[in-house]
């Protein structure tokens, strides 16, 4: 190689190594608090009170060993969130980063207001996790974050774990703070969120789902097996679904009444019908695949056993979702997104109502069919 040419090779280094930058966007870990979890609640004069749970290390004399992982919760009050996020910088030394917070409480009392209102610094905040999880807490969000840890898992573990287990169950949906934005700003359709509960002195549980109207918290939530239902009926399903039915209520054994059944596929199908703005008529069809989990009553399953369980499953399913789809009208929260379908296939009669008004009072059929296709190895 000519010694020209070498130079100008030289050159060429020489030039990029001093074009090359540093990051000048950097943030170390060392300089920042991570929240992971993040409670909202409801004070006095319509103040918010957040509450952070930072993962702190304690520091040991031992050389070399590993400090114990433990959680710090620092409150902040303020009339927003933003102003609550400057409460909390100045009691927390180093700088307060929320890009790593995996679960958003908010307190029943708060819910109740208008949810964007509190959640719009989060959709402002390019550092803001929009995939974080939401849930609604009965009583106070303080309430669960003070705890700290649960069953000896920090506190952040045990409500993501416990969220998603319910997800897997279809005891509540996946909702993040990025799922709820389109929904709130949609006429036509409201979403539910997780409610939790202290259970005892020192631990969580999911007690359902609760319904929203309107961006605001009703104030009503299903129990475990009407959440699941509704979830079905909405279209929603996790990895597994038990339903627990009594069939037969004449039994004397008590155990001997029931059927646990799990269920496979789920088809939902709704259509809207109208005939004017003040006719409109919704069914909602719903056809299951199950499989015979438990039936104390009859070992042997022969076909007509299982025709007369197909038959009773359904209408027991029926009954029970006749009333939950009271439930939801009554507190005015079209979680099953009618008000969509009508808008989509029914244009020119959505332009000509008040949905919020309509919604209450127009007739939702639920049609469920269940079909065994399983009962298990017994036989």
């Amino acid at each position: 190689m000519s010694k020209h040419r070498k130079l100008f090779i030289t050159c060429k280094i020489l030039l990029c190594i001093a074009l090359l930058t540093g990051c000048w966007d950097q943030r170390l870990l060392k300089d920042l608090k991570l929240t992971f979890t993040v409670g909202f609640d409801k004070g006095e004069n319509n103040e918010i009170i957040s509450h952070v749970a930072i993962r702190e290390t304690k520091k040991r004399s031992v050389g070399g060993e590993a400090g114990e992982a433990t959680v710090a919760v620092v409150e902040g009050r303020g009339m927003t969130l933003r102003s609550t996020r400057l409460a909390l910088d100045q009691k927390i030394p180093g700088e307060l980063s929320p890009s790593k917070t995996r679960v958003y409480l908010v307190g029943e009392e708060l819910a109740k207001e208008d949810l964007y209102t509190i959640f719009d610094i989060l959709y402002r905040e390019p550092k803001a996790p929009l995939g974080a999880k939401l849930a609604i807490v009965k009583g106070e969000a303080a309430s669960i974050i003070k705890l700290k840890t649960v069953n000896e898992s920090l506190i952040t573990e045990a409500v993501t774990e416990l969220l998603e287990n319910g997800e897997v169950n279809t005891l509540i949906a996946n909702e993040t703070v990025q799922s709820i934005c389109p929904v709130m700003f949609d006429p036509a359709s409201d979403f539910f969120l997780p409610v939790i509960q202290i259970d005892g002195l020192k631990d969580i549980e999911i007690s359902g789902i609760g319904l929203i109207s309107d961006r605001s918290y009703t104030g009503v939530s299903l129990n475990h097996f009407d959440s699941t239902i509704l979830l079905l009926l909405s279209g929603t399903k996790g990895r597994k679904t038990q339903l627990n039915l009594m069939v037969h209520p004449e039994e004397e054994i008590i155990r001997n009444r029931y059927v646990t059944i799990s269920i496979g596929k789920a088809k939902r199908k709704i259509k809207v019908n109208v005939q004017s703005k003040n006719d409109i008529k919704a069914t909602v069809e719903l056809k299951l695949t199950a499989k015979i989990e438990e039936y104390p009553r009859n070992h042997a399953v022969n076909k007509e056993t299982v025709d007369e369980l197909e038959k009773k499953a359904g209408t027991i399913l029926e009954m029970q979702a006749t009333e939950i789809i009271e439930t939801i009208q009554s507190a005015n929260s079209d979680v099953l997104k009618v008000g969509e379908e009508l808008r989509v296939h029914h244009h020119e009669h959505w332009k000509d109502i008040n949905w919020r008004e309509t919604y209450p009072t127009i007739e939702i059929i639920p049609k469920i069919s269940v079909k065994i296709v399983g009962t298990g190895i017994i036989n």
